[in-house]
């Protein structure tokens, strides 16, 4: 089907300004304030041509325009526009207050030329912020807009105003509606809903949340953090969650900013008016490097006392141990030390839970990697109504998760619809309510988890082996707190014969961090069992190989396909399996390429596809290490092949051409014949797959006899797994 183009109408961004517009009127209509009804009032009484003057003002990012600027060619009267928006004070003249803004406008060129022009000494290789803030101290304005400015530049007015509704609307700082026309092409999707909620429950807190947002930003991009903070005492109050989130977020980044500006009091001063456990930890640490020990214990004893959650109990304990127990080290040292030690092979070095899932198939375990991504699931199809139904409370369709998620009272709202379903689930019925949902929202879009093949085995599997209680009660501390709880989750889940494990895997060199300490505990609290694993990395001289060859099309996957696969499998250097197929490509194998490899249409015309000797192939993979002469090729389009079928051939990798380098260096050419003939290997029907596979495999045991020599092997235990 051929792909159709979107064109969007020449005014298209007015109609999305006015849509914008129209939306905060019904929405915020009586949260509105004087000042932001006025803009509107005065924007709609504007014609066309002026309006949408102002919107292309508004969705760019300089803050200097001049008619040239504007020279838009679906606007029919820029003249008569500039001059209604000037006598109605949507843009005015450049005073001094725009200094910085217009040489932030400027490029770096010019801001050179600018600097020489004037005797002014820099260097050319400062970053543009340093070289504006330079010439904005050492250059006086009336010089700068002598030379740079003419008479008809001006700025456009109320971009507080708009800044702030499109917060509204947003949720965020948006500079610009961008979001619209891309909603309109079909880039982004939303879904329209009949009715929307406000996300704020007042002016104020509305006011509160766009104050911190920005001055976030603002940090960000190199504000005056000593000017921010002379001002505290005049931030506004904020006075729900998400507000004071932001606020205690500011304050803790400009106490980091006067620490590494080594001013240890302001820091500590900022940290004691902040709430984020943060700006706790870093006064503990603080004061304790200054010496304040019996201030720092008073301090860690209240934490102890009264956590703020989970990893403040976790820190404080951990601190308090190492630094008045006389312990030399911290839990998280303990605990990594403590856990349970998978050995592998180390081809698998970079794919840690790769690995662990390997060797732990091997004790009978079925292991999924689901890291982060179970929860969501299971708590997106428990209560898929009261997130996404007619109810959930949406506050613009660019939001894809409810508002009551985001302000914390999506358990409160919902208290009765919660309870019902955590009772079901109690009772056993959570995988009969899960497959409802499935089967009515298949494949639907949401904002808490993508869709993908196995997820409704992967949720009936875990709901009928895990403990009932233990996912109501975590399904509990969702509802109560969803963002708390969206990461830090074990990497595995484990499965066998009715039992469930969570298992957080740690690769040499990892550190176990404070969020994931925590969910492990909580994990536990709640029964579940759930464990650190280590790994480490050795030769092993009983891992199995699977040396594969493959002949193709061509030399480009995607667009060139697979002809026929061999795949030899080695242990102990002995040839304890074979597997070959000619594959059906569905196009046509060029003649050059018949020449090559000796095979024909003819020869693959009734051959399988791949799809349908995928599953065989895959079996015969399991749990071995993926080998092959020049690796990236076969490997690359084994690969594209399960890619087709939405699978995913995941296998760590040994190339014998890279390793006979290694091992075996001097040699003038490393390619397949050549080595043969070099070490008398029998190569018969060069470029069939099944022979070349026989003959690579033979240049792996020539590898793996140098490989595993002289490095540290594995024990007589290859693995230490709890049964």
């Amino acid at each position: 089907m051929p792909r159709q183009f979107i064109t969007l109408p020449p005014l298209y961004y007015r109609d999305h300004f006015i849509e914008m517009i129209g939306f905060i009127r019904s929405v915020y209509g009586a949260m509105l304030d004087a000042e932001e009804r006025a803009f509107i009032t005065r924007f709609e009484a504007l014609d066309e041509w002026a309006q949408c003057l102002y919107i292309r003002m508004s969705n760019r990012k300089k803050a200097v325009f001049s008619p040239r600027d504007l020279a838009y060619q679906e606007i029919g009267d820029l003249w008569g526009g500039l001059d209604q928006l000037r006598a109605q004070g949507f843009i005015r003249e450049i005073e001094v207050r725009d200094y910085r803004a217009c040489l932030d406008d400027r490029p770096k060129p010019d801001l050179i030329d600018l600097a020489k022009g004037h005797q002014l000494e820099i260097k050319t290789g400062w970053a543009k912020p340093r070289l504006v803030a330079f010439l904005h101290e050492h250059l006086p304005y009336d010089r700068f807009s002598a030379g740079f400015l003419r008479s008809d530049h001006f700025v456009p007015e109320h971009k507080e105003t708009l800044g702030f509704l499109l917060y509204l609307y947003f949720g965020k700082l948006s500079d610009n509606m961008t979001s619209f026309a891309l909603r309109d092409l079909g880039v982004v999707s939303v879904k329209a809903r009949d009715s929307y909620q406000a996300r704020f429950e007042s002016l104020e807190e509305a006011r509160a949340g766009y104050f911190y947002t920005r001055h976030l930003r603002a940090l960000k991009g190199g504000t005056d953090f000593r000017a921010l903070a002379e001002t505290v005492d005049a931030w506004p109050l904020p006075q729900a969650e998400p507000a004071i989130t932001l606020r205690d977020t500011l304050l803790h980044q400009i106490g980091q900013m006067y620490e590494r500006h080594k001013d240890n009091a302001a820091a500590l001063a900022i940290y004691a008016r902040s709430g984020a456990f943060e700006s706790h930890e870093r006064s503990v640490r603080l004061l304790y490097n200054l010496g304040a020990a019996e201030e720092v214990r008073a301090r860690l004893e209240v934490m102890l006392l009264s956590p703020a959650h989970d990893e403040e109990y976790i820190f404080a304990s951990d601190f308090y141990a190492r630094k008045f127990g006389q312990q030399r080290i911290g839990v998280f040292t303990n605990l990594l030390r403590s856990a349970e030690t998978i050995e592998v092979d180390e081809l698998y070095r970079g794919d840690a839970e790769f690995a662990a899932m390997q060797a732990y198939a091997r004790q009978g375990w079925t292991a999924y990697h689901t890291e982060n991504g179970l929860w969501p699931v299971l708590f997106g199809l428990v209560f898929w109504e009261e997130l996404f139904g007619p109810a959930a409370g949406f506050a613009s369709a660019f939001d894809h998760r409810p508002q009551s998620l985001k302000d914390k009272t999506f358990h409160s709202r919902f208290a009765a619809e919660i309870g019902d379903k955590l009772a079901a689930v109690r009772a056993g019925a959570g995988l009969e309510m899960v497959r409802e949902t499935i089967r009515q929202r298949q494949d639907e879009p949401n904002g808490l988890f993508y869709w993908f093949d196995g997820l409704e085995a992967l949720v009936a599997a875990f709901l009928t082996a895990a403990p009932t209680d233990a996912v109501a009660d975590l399904l509990q501390k969702m509802a109560e707190d969803f963002y708390a709880l969206r990461d830090g989750f074990p990497d595995l889940v484990l499965m066998r014969a009715g039992q469930v494990r969570f298992v957080e895997i740690k690769g040499e060199g990892d550190q176990v961090r404070r969020h994931q300490l925590a969910r492990l505990n909580l994990l536990r609290s709640l029964g579940f069992e759930a464990d650190i694993c280590r790994v480490t990395y050795r030769t092993d001289p009983d891992q199995i190989y699977v040396v594969v060859d493959v002949e193709t099309t061509g030399g480009r996957p995607p667009n060139d396909r697979v002809t026929e696969i061999g795949a030899v499998k080695i242990q102990h250097g002995e040839i304890i399996g074979e597997w070959s197929s000619l594959i059906n490509p569905e196009k046509r194998i060029p003649h050059f390429i018949t020449q090559l490899t000796g095979i024909s249409n003819d020869m693959v015309r009734d051959a399988p596809k791949f799809a349908e000797i995928a599953d065989a192939f895959a079996a015969f993979m399991e749990g071995a290490i993926f080998v092959a002469h020049n690796a990236g090729f076969d490997h690359g389009f084994i690969s594209s092949e399960f890619r087709r079928l939405e699978r995913r051939f995941r296998h760590p990798r040994l190339c014998t051409v890279a390793s006979m380098r290694k091992y075996y260096p001097g040699y003038t050419s490393y390619g397949l014949a050549n080595l043969c003939r070099e070490f008398n290997i029998e190569l018969i029907n060069h470029h069939r797959a099944l022979a070349d596979a026989r003959a690579a495999a033979a240049l792996l045991n020539l590898v793996n006899a140098k490989r595993l020599k002289n490095a540290p092997q594995m024990g007589e235990k290859s693995a230490k797994i709890s049964q």
